[in-house]
C-alpha cells in the first residue's frame, strides 16, 4: 500500500472514531447530569479527550505518511513516533484526572447521590460502541503497521474499560455500595496509566534506535542467507522508524567475484527481504570479501593497508618489471583481488595468445613483487557489440 492510500485509510478510520466519540461524549455527559451519575459525566469527559486525540491522530497521520523531501530524506515516520509519545502523555494525564476525581469522591462518599438506572444503559451502549471502534482501528493499524493508530485504538478500549467501571459502579450504587463506583474508577485509571507507559516506552525505544528483538533478527538473517552466493553476514544493524524496520547489513561474498556481481547479490537479498517482510522500509547493504585461507601477508588483518598498493601503482610496477615483454596496448583489462595475504592479479590481453616461454618470462619478471601472490593471464575471445549511445 502506497503512502497516499495509507494516509487516506488512517484518516477515514480516525474520522469515524471521532464522530462516535463526540456522540458518546455528549450522551454520557448529558445522561450523567440527568441520572446524577458523576462517574458517567467523568466518562463523557474521557470520551471527549478521545475526540481531541482523534484530531491529533489525523494531523500526525498526514505528516507521517508524507513522501520524503529535501529536508527529511528518510521520510516523516518519526513524526508518528512523536505523536505516539504525545498520546501516551495524554493517557497519563487522563489517568491522573480520574484518580484525583476518584479520591475526591471517596472523601465525600456520604454526600454522593445514588445514580439513576438509565446510566447503566448509557454505559452499556458506550462499551459496545467503543469496543467496535477499537477492533476496527486495530485492524487498520495492523494492516498499515502504524503505532499511532494502535495507540488510538487502545485509547478507545480504555474508554470502553472505563465505561465498564461506570456500569459496575452505578449497579453497585443501586445496591447501596456507593464505594464500588470509586474503586472501579481507580482501577480504570491505573489501567489507562499502564497503557500510557507502554506507548511511551515503545516509542522512546524507537527514538533511541533500539535494535529489533533477537527472534526477528534471526528471521531476517535466515532470509538473507537463502540468497545463493552470500557466504555469511558479518554485521546486521537495525532500527525502527514509525513502526518500520531500517536495516544495515554487511554481506560476505567470494572475494574473486566482480563488484557488479557482489552488488547484484546484495540487491537480490534486499528484494527477498522486502518481499517477505512487509514491515521493512529500507535495506542498506555493504559487500565484504570472504577471507581466504592462507598465511596472512599482514601483521594484523585490517592494518598495514599501505602494504597493498592501489591500482595505478600495481600497474606501474608490473609494467616496469615486464619492460619490453608486453606493450601497454596488449593489456585490455586488469582485475585485482585484495586478499588478507596478498593481491591476485587477473590480466586480459588483446593479443591472440602467449607462448609457454613468454609466460615463464612474465612470471619471472614479476616475482620480485612480493605483494603479488598470483597473476593469471587471459585472452579475450568475445565482446558484445552494444550500442552505448542507447544507454
Amino acid at each position: 500500500m502506497n503512502s497516499q492510500n495509507a494516509r487516506h485509510e488512517a484518516t477515514r478510520v480516525t474520522l469515524i472514531g471521532m464522530c462516535l466519540d463526540l456522540l458518546l461524549s455528549a450522551g454520557k455527559i448529558v445522561g450523567g447530569i440527568f441520572t446524577n451519575s458523576f462517574a458517567l459525566v467523568t466518562d463523557g469527559i474521557h470520551s471527549l479527550t478521545d475526540a481531541i486525540t482523534d484530531v491529533f491522530v489525523i494531523v500526525m497521520a498526514r505528516v507521517a505518511h508524507t513522501a520524503p523531501d529535501a529536508e527529511h530524506q528518510y521520510g516523516h515516520r518519526r513524526f508518528e513516533t512523536l505523536g505516539t509519545i504525545a498520546m501516551g502523555i495524554v493517557f497519563f494525564i487522563t489517568a491522573g484526572i480520574l484518580l484525583y476525581d476518584s479520591v475526591k469522591r471517596l472523601s465525600t462518599i456520604d454526600s454522593i447521590p445514588i445514580p439513576g438506572i438509565a446510566g447503566i444503559f448509557i454505559a452499556a451502549i458506550s462499551i459496545g460502541s467503543k469496543e467496535w471502534i477499537y477492533q476496527y482501528t486495530m485492524r487498520v493499524a495492523r494492516r498499515l503497521n502504524s503505532n499511532l493508530l494502535r495507540a488510538n485504538a487502545w485509547h478507545s478500549r480504555s474508554d470502553a474499560i472505563s465505561s465498564i467501571a461506570v456500569l459496575i459502579g452505578i449497579f453497585g450504587a443501586q445496591q447501596g455500595w456507593v464505594w464500588m463506583d470509586v474503586v472501579a474508577a481507580m482501577f480504570v485509571a491505573l489501567i489507562i496509566a499502564k497503557i500510557g507507559w507502554e506507548l511511551c516506552a515503545d516509542s522512546l525505544r524507537e527514538l533511541v534506535d533500539t535494535a529489533i528483538p533477537p527472534h526477528r533478527r534471526a528471521l531476517l538473517e535466515s532470509s538473507i542467507l537463502e540468497t545463493e552466493g552470500i557466504q555469511a553476514i558479518t554485521e546486521l544493524r537495525s532500527r525502527l522508524s514509525g513502526g518500520k524496520i531500517i536495516l544495515e547489513a554487511r554481506l560476505q561474498v567470494n572475494p574473486r567475484i566482480s563488484v557488479s556481481e557482489g552488488h547484484q547479490l546484495g540487491e537480490m537479498a534486499c528484494a527477498a527481504l522486502m518481499g517477505k517482510f512487509s514491515d521493512i522500509e529500507d535495506v542498506v547493504f555493504h559487500i565484504d570479501p570472504e577471507p581466504v585461507s592462507g598465511e596472512s601477508f599482514r601483521d594484523e588483518p585490517g592494518k598495514n593497508l599501505e602494504l597493498f598498493p592501489e591500482r595505478s601503482v600495481i600497474l606501474a610496477d608490473i609494467r616496469s618489471h615486464w619492460e619490453n615483454l608486453l606493450d601497454d596496448a596488449d593489456i585490455d583489462r586488469m582485475d585485482l583481488h585484495y586478499l588478507d595475504y596478498g593481491v591476485e592479479v587477473d590480466l586480459t590481453l588483446k593479443r591472440d595468445g602467449l607462448s609457454t616461454d613468454m609466460m615463464e618470462k612474465l612470471k619471472t619478471a614479476v616475482s620480485e613483487l612480493d605483494y603479488i601472490i598470483s597473476i593469471r593471464v587471459f585472452r579475450k575471445v568475445y565482446e558484445s557489440k552494444v550500442d552505448h549511445a542507447l544507454s
